[in-house]
């Protein structure tokens, strides 16, 4: 059903190993952070809204380092 898939899966990464170690670092490192980093934007803002709907406080503070219940631009001072 999904022969494709993994035909395209297997070239992908059969072209990855045979690539020099640095060159496999730099590229798995170019897809993987910026896929964890939206990854843990999601999930956080995720977790932020449910905990805003199942809280029995309706004029509850925001989240901690943030005014509105949006990140700032200016950032805090330490």
């Amino acid at each position: 059903m999904l022969e494709w898939l993994v035909e395209w899966y297997d070239g992908v990464e059969l072209w990855l190993v045979q690539l020099v170690y640095p060159l496999q670092v730099t590229l798995v490192l170019a897809v993987l952070l910026p896929l964890c980093w939206v990854l843990a934007r999601v999930i956080d803002r995720g977790i932020d809204r449910l905990g805003a709907k199942l809280t029995r406080v309706r004029d509850a503070e925001p989240p901690v380092g943030r005014r509105d219940g949006e990140a700032g631009r200016k950032g805090t001072a330490a």
